[in-house]
């Protein structure tokens, strides 16, 4: 038999061809791919957001950064941003882990940095030889600096790429029904069947709720019921 490549992750084509078949439209004489494709990139970037916002990442990637000593003040970086020299990854969501070490010392393993979480502000402390600390804030990693060239290793989450063509991969897995039912309900709007469109968008937020629990739930290692109002632990003399 022939061998068939195969991935966990499904086909853009898959939550189109859903999203048709809830708009009466499974022919796509109506909603053909080019009118779909924007309103199913805008479901994907929503289901993303509405995962992060609930502690899940989909896509993580990992990236190391050389932070060289700069000749005027003898310190790195004090900030890692989108118009730095070097500068973030141009697919970085958010920065989740930092680690760092000594860029001329390419044996040594790298060590984690502390997250600086309050939110006065980075702590206004002078370079030592690592830069030990760093901040997300502002869309921007900052630093206190250090006296020697530092290597980091980012490992953030990743901006979801667009959808262009049916057979790209829809990068979260198991979405076909949360994005197809977002999609059609995108879909349905624009048309002006909005009691359609309230119906589908309604099922699209019980596929999502039901999406993150498959990622939630393996995490929980045991369940907790809250306890009644007015209990009270009492002590039982046997």
């Amino acid at each position: 038999m022939p061998v068939v490549p195969t991935t966990a992750y499904a086909q853009a084509e898959d939550a189109l061809n859903l999203a048709r078949a809830l708009v009466n439209d499974s022919a796509g004489v109506v909603f053909t791919d080019t009118l779909l494709m924007p309103l199913l990139n805008s479901a994907y970037r929503g289901l993303q957001r509405e995962l992060a916002e609930n502690g899940v990442s989909v896509l993580v990637e990992q990236q190391d950064i050389e932070l060289d000593v700069n000749s005027g003040t003898g310190a790195t970086n004090l900030e890692i941003s989108d118009v730095s020299s070097p500068q973030l990854p141009a697919d970085c969501l958010m920065p989740h882990m930092l680690w760092e070490r000594a860029t001329a010392n390419t044996t040594d393993v790298f060590v984690p940095m502390d997250k600086f979480t309050s939110g006065g502000g980075m702590l206004n402390l002078q370079p030592s030889s690592y830069l030990r600390l760093w901040e997300w804030r502002e869309d921007k990693i900052n630093l206190i600096g250090a006296t020697q060239s530092i290597t980091v290793r980012v490992r953030y989450e990743k901006i979801l790429p667009l959808l262009v063509l049916g057979t790209d991969p829809v990068q979260i897995r198991s979405a076909t029904d949360a994005l197809g039912f977002a999609t059609a309900a995108l879909a349905a709007r624009s048309r002006g069947a909005r009691a359609l469109a309230a119906d589908l968008l309604g099922s699209a937020q019980t596929a999502a709720e039901n999406l993150i629990n498959r990622y939630v739930r393996p995490e929980q290692t045991k369940g907790r019921r809250r306890k009644p109002y007015g209990y009270r632990s009492r002590i039982i003399y046997l």
